[in-house]
């Protein structure tokens, strides 16, 4: 039996990936092949590293609980002024993240990793998917990660790729034409209640993560490979910004103890894929919740959907919400 992992988009919420993988890993789930998109290259690249699993997922829960916003996007005011003025293809540069890669993956080549790893990206002038199997490892995650106005496009091969969740990507279609038997969902969720966000990285993640979401209900619904799929569910309720770091160990905490719920719910793992999970929708109630509320400490857990202490009990509430 094989399988394969794909890790979704989602930017600070890729810690909630950690978490998942931590859960299935527990139950002997591991993977064979990973597919990762955006945030979610990031850590199929890292896991796919030099060492064990066992060892690559621990030195990734302790990276991203070091890391903070500046390490992804480090003010520059003078860039600020430059994208406005057409002078710079974006907000931020792309240096940070370079040097977080090339500190951290641990091997030069895609083809190279210990496991098989495939980052997927758009191009930006034709919106093609572009599926990066092989070559430098740093450029093409920099490229699965390019949000458009962020970060910059990376020039490879020819093509200007950007972010994975742009353009018509369908990340699971590819994982199943790997031949594994069995595939992991692994989304990293978007902020489905809570105020709005106020900044310009805050709104730009936050509205790359519905899109991708509405393209991974479209894209689950209609899919008919030969692997069994399983949609581990994302959090929620959740009110943390894509753009927030700062929250990674009780995202990680979080996202562990309801797939561990999710795992133990009588078969719900085998059964046929429910992509009722990420659908669209929002919380009565939960407009403006504390965000202290969230932020425990890294051995807290942090408070459970207003319907119901079960983890994955807010399923019934979506229903009604994703015809």
């Amino acid at each position: 039996m094989t399988t394969a992992f794909v890790l979704t988009g989602g930017g600070s919420l890729g810690a909630v990936q950690v978490g998942m993988m931590a859960a299935l890993q527990e139950q002997g789930v591991t993977p064979d092949v990973l597919v990762g998109t955006s945030v979610g290259a990031v850590n199929a690249a890292y896991l796919a590293g030099p060492g064990t699993s066992d060892g690559r997922l621990e030195s990734l829960s302790r990276l991203w609980n070091r890391m903070r916003r500046r390490d992804v996007f480090a003010p520059h005011p003078q860039r600020w002024v430059g994208a406005v003025l057409g002078a710079a293809p974006s907000l931020f540069t792309e240096d940070p993240l370079r040097r977080l890669l090339q500190d951290n993956l641990g091997y030069a080549e895609l083809e190279h990793a210990r496991l098989e790893v495939h980052v997927t990206a758009a191009d930006l002038v034709t919106g093609e998917a572009a599926i990066l199997s092989a070559g430098p490892v740093v450029t093409a995650v920099l490229a699965s990660a390019a949000v458009p106005g962020l970060l910059p496009a990376v020039t490879r091969d020819g093509r200007t790729l950007v972010d994975g969740a742009v353009g018509d990507v369908d990340a699971l279609r590819h994982a199943d034409a790997c031949g594994v038997d069995e595939m992991y969902l692994l989304p990293a969720g978007y902020p489905c209640a809570g105020p709005a966000p106020v900044s310009a990285a805050g709104t730009a993640l936050t509205s790359l993560s519905l899109v991708l979401h509405h393209q991974l209900l479209h894209q689950v619904r209609e899919y008919r490979g030969r692997a069994a799929l399983h949609v581990v569910p994302p959090l929620c309720p959740l009110v943390v910004s894509p753009a927030d770091f700062s929250h990674a160990a009780s995202l990680q905490n979080r996202a562990r103890h309801a797939t561990r719920g999710w795992l133990t719910q009588s078969a719900s793992h085998a059964a046929e894929p429910d992509a009722t999970a990420l659908a669209l929708h929002h919380h009565a109630g939960w407009d403006r919740p504390p965000q202290t509320a969230w932020a425990q400490s890294p051995q807290t857990e942090g408070p459970q959907s207003p319907h119901t202490g079960d983890p994955g009990a807010h399923l019934s509430t979506l229903k009604g919400l994703t015809a």
